[in-house]
């Protein structure tokens, strides 16, 4: 299972995570970040090794990209353009491709839930020719059916419910912030074989700490 975390946030751990992962989900200025540190991190991410993928958000810094935002499918296919196309610029520019988009924050909870959204983010990955890192779905819930490739994705440091779903962020013990429960959950979604790929969050120091801890 490939490991990946939410970078370029301005937490000031992308130094401390980038060693332990294969996939850095780079914030595009909307939720955090500017065109110069975006620059940084991509420098950063190309030094280890590790692959790009764009991590847009509704235009929200208020909120860190975590509350829902309405917007028409063209506003969204705007937004997410204008992100998606800045930080693949970049890439280009320092001689390393895009591998993957993955919303981040309310985006990408609206991605999962509401098909205009889902249909919107679609065609920008269709225009880039881009997977999607998407949530991994229990086998008991009904199958969502995407147009594009994706890459399906469990969180180390996210509660999930008896069914097999995320814990809202709004609700309290939604987001563990013990080392110890974050390594017990992150080994057992690795030896189940849970998903594609496994989330660290950058903004999460316990996460972060549980990251390094495992990969030693």
């Amino acid at each position: 299972m490939e490991i990946n975390a939410d970078i370029g946030e301005m937490t000031g751990e992308d130094q401390e995570i980038m060693p332990h992962i294969s996939i850095g989900n780079i914030a595009c200025g909307y939720h955090a970040s500017d065109p110069e540190h975006m620059l940084e991190t991509v420098k950063l991410a190309i030094s280890h090794g590790v692959k790009i993928s764009a991590h847009p958000s509704y235009h929200d810094l208020e909120n860190f990209g975590r509350v829902s935002v309405p917007h028409s499918s063209e506003e969204i296919i705007e937004l997410l353009e204008a992100q998606v196309g800045l930080l693949e610029k970049i890439c280009i520019a320092n001689g390393t491709p895009l591998y993957a988009i993955k919303p981040h924050g309310a985006l990408y909870h609206d991605m999962m839930q509401q098909e205009k959204v889902r249909n919107a983010i679609c065609s920008i990955a269709m225009k880039y020719q881009l997977p999607l890192i998407v949530q991994a779905m229990p086998i008991n819930t009904t199958e969502i059916e995407w147009s594009v490739p994706i890459i399906s994705e469990v969180f180390a440091d996210r509660a999930y419910d008896s069914e097999g779903l995320l814990i809202p962020r709004s609700t309290p013990g939604s987001l563990h912030l013990d080392e110890e429960i974050i390594v017990q959950q992150a080994k057992h979604l690795i030896n189940t074989n849970s998903a594609d790929t496994l989330c660290f969050h950058g903004d999460n120091p316990a996460s972060v700490a549980a990251l390094k801890s495992l990969h030693a």
